[in-house]
């Protein structure tokens, strides 16, 4: 390789691993600011572990590819310098570097997959972050195999066993199996962490929060809501969760003026069909009500029917209470609350659940909001069944599916996230794809988790794509192409049948509401209005069918 080919390669090399270092340190720091309860353990030593865990998983990668072939080329030698600036600051060459080199190759051998990344699958919060992760170790492991300028045979095949593992490890079959720890923990280690998970999640801290001033109050007010807005879709969650607040700082301002108030229930239900951002619509609203002050902390404690139903006579009240404990302050949000209640009902545990849970919503109605989830038809059926469920509850938010073009909205900000090109052709076949799903959806439309499923599946795509180029560019390693593009459910032969099938493709104006009609090469760009010449982006369309001739 010349110098400019070795700058390059340095370049891009230092970008992917500045992306896993920011990537591990931002989820580190935002679990111990919004979840502290979840993190096993000492929650003040996330953030160094986190850090460790992504020093390791580069080194894992880096070692696993070079490992391949059995040679170690002056431009892996090159790469592996790199690698050592960042993970201990030093620069180094020649015996040195040998040296440092050989320390990587054995500490790889101590490292496994699964605790490499534990933390996105053991904590539910950081799910979301798993294909950007993925997305790193494939970029990661590309350039480490095509740095010399060609790729052996065994290094492809090093390729598709890595794409095969870290896929494996970021989706166990038993998640509940793999710890966060770098080394597998003995069994005695291994009983203490879930002593620590347990008593951090299910106490309160003894020392209170200390007050904050009005001027961060307003300022905690117009972040939450200024989330809020940046959420894709979901215009009547928007307004009612507006309204919501609107109606708290009416009370508040009667309140602080010395009039009568009305009495407040915090407790509300969210109703609709998995992904459609329920948990983190929950999330904003307790920072809403944190902010306001109407909570003290606003922080949110997620569970389901296993975090509050025991598995023996007279532990389900005790096992509920504790985390209703660890949820006075904030938030107790409960995820297909409905699965509390048996259709049979013989389900003692479940009801024992339910009228724990009954007497601390009376109990700690100004200390504590409590969030029930999941189907609208069961969810409405439980609250109407339950009479201290309905007149607990009267706030109910109804969250519908997202159209094609909310979808493309949603994967497009995943593209951003991991530094995908998205071209209009395969926004063209993604659109077709989201809109024929939609069309056909049931209950089970997986909304945001379909975007998820279809974005990882798009890169395991491209990866395979380029496994065999033997000069790999920045664009071939960020740009899709249509044969990339990939929908759960959906065969390649599909989406290109839809392609030919007669659609139209149309935007809103955003200034005199007239519908543009667009051609698909213009997706991504920009388009001005025929009628009054607005100029706007036009990320996305409405898919109309039309009749075939």
């Amino acid at each position: 390789m010349n110098p400019v080919d070795d700058a390059r390669l340095i370049g891009m090399l230092r970008r992917v691993i500045r992306d896993c270092g920011k990537l591990y340190q931002h989820c580190g720091s935002w679990m111990v600011k919004r979840y502290p309860t979840l993190i096993e353990g000492n929650a003040d030593q996330f953030v160094a572990l986190m850090d460790d865990l992504h020093r390791g998983l580069l080194i894992k990668v880096y070692v696993t590819i070079v490992r391949a072939d059995d040679r170690w080329t002056g431009p892996e030698k090159l790469v592996a310098a790199a690698m050592i600036e960042h993970l201990w600051g030093e620069e180094l060459a020649g015996r040195q570097l040998r040296e440092a080199a050989t320390g990587l190759f054995q500490q790889a051998d101590r490292l496994n997959w699964e605790s490499l990344v534990a933390p996105f699958v053991r904590y539910h919060p950081l799910a979301d972050s798993k294909a950007q992760v993925e997305t790193i170790v494939m970029r990661l492991a590309n350039l480490v195999a095509k740095c010399d300028g060609q790729t052996m045979p065994e290094e492809s095949v090093a390729l598709h066993t890595l794409q095969r593992e870290i896929d494996a490890a970021l989706h166990p079959a038993k998640p509940d199996e793999t710890l966060a720890p770098l080394s597998t923990p003995s069994s005695k280690r291994r009983s203490q962490l879930a002593q620590e998970k347990e008593q951090a999640q299910q106490t309160l801290p003894d020392t209170p929060a200390e007050p904050i001033s009005d001027a961060d109050r307003q300022a905690k007010l117009a972040k939450a809501m200024g989330e809020l807005d940046t959420l894709i879709g979901l215009r009547g969650v928007k307004e009612r969760v507006r309204s919501y607040a609107n109606f708290l700082r009416l009370q508040q301002e009667r309140r602080d003026a010395g009039l009568t108030t009305m009495p407040i229930s915090l407790h509300m239900s969210f109703i609709g069909n998995p992904g459609t951002g329920k948990t983190t619509v929950a999330r904003i609203v307790g920072q809403i009500l944190g902010a306001m002050g109407t909570l003290p902390s606003g922080h949110v404690v997620e569970t389901d029917r296993s975090g509050l139903v025991a598995e023996y006579a007279g532990q389900t009240a005790p096992k509920t209470n504790k985390l209703c404990d660890a949820a006075i302050g904030g938030v107790l949000f409960i995820d297909e609350a409905y699965s509390l209640i048996d259709a049979s009902g013989d389900d003692a545990y479940g009801r024992e659940a339910i009228q724990t849970l009954l007497k601390r919503m009376e109990d700690d109605r100004d200390s504590m909001a409590v969030v029930l989830a999941g189907y609208c038809d069961e969810m409405e059926q439980m609250i109407r069944s339950n009479p201290g469920l309905s007149s607990r509850i009267n706030t109910q938010i109804e969250f519908d599916d997202y159209s094609p073009a909310d979808l493309g909205h949603i994967f497009e900000s995943m593209c951003n996230e991991n530094q995908y090109q998205l071209p209009s052709d395969a926004r063209h076949r993604l659109l077709l794809g989201f809109h024929e799903l939609y069309n056909k959806r049931d209950r089970h439309f997986g909304n945001g988790r379909l975007v998820r499923n279809a974005f990882e599946d798009t890169v395991r795509h491209l990866a395979d794509r380029i496994a065999e180029v033997s000069e790999l560019t920045e664009l071939l390693l960020t740009k899709f192409t249509v044969e990339d593009i990939s929908v759960p459910g959906l065969s390649s032969s599909r989406l290109a049948e839809l392609a030919c099938q007669p659609h139209r493709l149309r935007i809103v104006c955003q200034q005199c509401n007239r519908h543009v009609r667009i051609q698909p090469a213009a997706l991504g760009g920009k388009i001005k209005c025929n009628k009054c010449e607005h100029v706007q982006h036009a990320s996305w369309a409405e898919v109309s069918e039309l009749p075939a001739c």
